[in-house]
Formats: structure tokens, sequence, C-alpha cells
């Protein structure tokens, strides 16, 4: 009898165990979830979203997010404007062109920032051993931050664009076949091309590194409407970003091999740039230093027909970092 009563008792905590089981399950399964676009490049700078989609952080808040890569942080930028997505992750650089032309979208926060991203490869075999070897030879640039970079490197070392045979608006890509082909002789570049160029050159190439040069961001964007209409998914979206952060200073080998594998990046020259980076989310003011100073390059070189430089303060949207991590928000207003 006694047999039969303990029997009768692990089957009915069986039965508790399963319904309460499915009680939670089910009430996980229906849980809300928003769905969120955001277009990135591939490169290591893109860390901290790479790494809040891998290892769903973004799921944990509620958020069904779909990153859509891009060739350049321009063409993320144009396709948010053709709402291709909702989000993008352009440089500075391309911020500052939109700024001449439209007012309707703002900075979230940064995600990352380098100070040696960008870099030069030359020809070595075309008689480039230094800089100042530049002066006459064949250089392309994607446009935008390359450009700005390639501005900055030249004039350190006594030279400018009359000085070269300057091309602009190339891609990335089609950069490393002309190097590869002898069509070009140089061009500035970020990885994962600068891998590409560097693996089919071998010892004919040479790089050119200028830490502290030129300090690229990556501004998270959106346009005000969809941050008016949406500010606790955009908080959610930095909360996602903020795990993501915690994540790489606690296991840093573990997200340089999810970085590496997500951007077909080799893992050694990954692991080489990631001392380079500093992967934050924030709001510092050398942000708005640095759109200043890339608008007046940008005014001064006749690349806009404008001749004032927007506020930037109208284009940042610190409520959101402020009330998750006020600390990170160092923007003087």
């Amino acid at each position: 009898m006694r047999k039969h009563y303990t029997l009768l008792g692990t089957s009915f905590l069986v039965i508790i165990v399963a319904v309460t089981g499915y009680y939670f399950i089910t009430k996980t399964q229906r849980r809300p979830t928003e769905t969120v676009t955001i277009g990135i490049t591939k490169e290591p700078l893109m860390a901290l979203i790479i790494i809040a989609g891998e290892k769903h952080f973004f799921s944990h808040e509620g958020l069904d997010v779909t990153l859509k890569y891009y060739r350049g942080g321009r063409f993320a930028l144009e396709g948010m404007v053709a709402n291709e997505v909702d989000l993008s992750v352009p440089a500075e650089t391309p911020i500052i062109f939109a700024s001449f032309e439209r007012q309707d979208f703002s900075i979230i926060a940064t995600i990352g920032s380098s100070d040696n991203e960008l870099k030069l490869i030359a020809r070595a075999d075309h008689g480039i051993r230094k800089p100042q070897d530049l002066r006459g030879k064949r250089i392309a640039t994607p446009p935008a931050s390359p450009r700005f970079f390639l501005d900055l490197l030249l004039l350190k070392y006594g030279l400018s664009e009359e000085d070269v045979t300057f091309s602009v608006n190339r891609l990335h890509e089609e950069l490393v076949s002309l190097l590869v082909n002898g069509d070009i002789d140089a061009f500035v570049t970020r990885e994962p091309f600068l891998s590409q160029a560097k693996a089919s050159l071998q010892d004919k190439a040479v790089i050119f590194t200028e830490p502290g040069l030129y300090l690229k961001t990556s501004p998270l964007v959106a346009f005000n409407n969809s941050i008016k209409d949406r500010p606790q998914t955009i908080k959610k979206i930095l909360r996602a970003l903020l795990k993501a952060e915690e994540f790489i200073k606690r296991y840093s080998e573990q997200a340089i091999e999810i970085v590496s594998h997500s951007t077909r990046i080799p893992l050694s020259e990954v692991r080489h740039a990631w001392t380079e980076l500093n992967l934050t989310v924030s709001l510092e003011q050398s942000l708005i230093i640095s759109l200043e100073d890339e608008a007046r390059w940008a005014i001064k070189n006749k690349l806009t027909e404008k001749r004032g430089t927007p506020n930037y303060l109208n284009f940042i949207y610190p409520a959101a970092l402020e009330a998750i991590k006020p600390e990170a928000v160092t923007i003087i207003r």
C-alpha cells in the first residue's frame, strides 16, 4: 500500500513539473519581439553589434535583429535612407556629408573607435619605400573617411593631392584588383581589404600606418522619427550592446574568434587589430570635434556647396544612453 502511494506521489510530481515546464516554455515562446534591421560593414570595429547578435544579447532584450552587411559605411547610411534598414553604422565622414543635406537623423551612440584602422598599402616594387615616395604616384581611395585620412597623410609628409595622380569614388574591393594588377601604385583601405591585397602581393607590398593621425569612430544612427516612435527599442539595443561590451572585456579571445568568423577576416589579422580598437558604447566630446574638423575639411576642399558648419549637437540623441549609463555620455551641451 505504501509503495502504491509512493508511485502516486511520484506520478503527481512528474505531472506538476511537466505542467510547470510547459507554462514557462510557452510563456518564453510567446514573449513579444520587435523586429530591427541594422546596416553595418564587415570590419572589426563592428564587434559590439556582431557579438550582441551572435551571443543573443539582442534576443534577450526581446529584439529580433537582422544585420545587413554593406560594402562601406556610406552605403549603410544610404541603405537607411532607402528604408532598407532601421539603423546604420557609418563612420563620421559619411555623416558630415549627409548633415549638409538633411537634419532628420541622430547619433544614438558610438560603438567603437580606432586611431589606426585606416592604412595606405603601396607597391614597393614601384619604388615606394617611404611616404615621401608617393610623390608622382597613382593613388586611389574610396570617398569619405579614406580620402580624409589620405589628405592628412599627405599633409604630414609635405605633400598634397596636387603632388599625386589622384582618383576617388572607387570601391575597396575594386582597388585591391587595381593594385595587384599594377593599375595604381597605392590606395587607402581597412580590413578585410588590407589583408586581401597583402596576401596577393606578399613582399611586393609596403603598408604605411599612422597611429593617432585620424580617429575613426563608428556612430550608431537612426532617423529622428524612428527614435521618437520607438524610444524603448533604442534603449534595448543599447543595453544589448553594453552586454556585448562586457563580454568582450571578459572573453576577448572568444570575441576575436566570433568577429573573425563573421567578417571572414583572418584570425591573426583580427587579433592584431584588436589592440588598436576601443570597443565601448559612448557619446564623447571627441565625436563633436571630429565631426566639426571633417566638415571644415569638406568645405575647404569644395566637396560640398555649403559654406557653414552644422551644429552637430543637434545631431546627437543622448537621452537613451544617459538613462542606461550616464557616465558614458561626456558631450558638453
